[in-house]
């Protein structure tokens, strides 16, 4: 796989996490109440353009890649949720999540290389 794919696999996977984090920020806010909640539908709209740049990104990446060593790539994104959830929306796991993490960027390691 060429650096460029490389670049696009990581864009495309940041792309799905800053999604679910904005789409994540837009329903925890129209919950709050109508004060609190205005600006949700703008936090709404960044979410689905970003999943919807994830998801041209992804398909573009697909056309050119054997989807038996880009679907593997796709079990990063759980690492970059997590951190994103921590640095933006103050979320934490405790160890067990960590530990899942963890197995799960080493089992797409593993994959990857093979």
């Amino acid at each position: 796989m060429s650096l460029l794919l490389w670049i696009l696999v990581i864009i495309s996977q940041l792309a799905l996490v800053v999604g679910q984090i904005f789409l994540k920020r837009a329903m925890s806010r129209r919950e709050l109440g109508a004060e609190q909640a205005q600006g949700w539908i703008g936090i709404l709209v960044t979410g689905i353009a970003a999943m919807t740049v994830w998801f041209l990104l992804w398909l573009g990446v697909m056309s050119r890649v054997d989807l038996s060593k880009l679907m593997p790539l796709e079990g990063i994104s759980p690492l970059f949720i997590v951190l994103g959830a921590a640095f933006f929306l103050g979320e934490r796991l405790n160890w067990r999540g960590w530990a899942g993490v963890v197995l799960t960027c080493v089992g797409v390691f593993l994959v990857s290389a093979s």
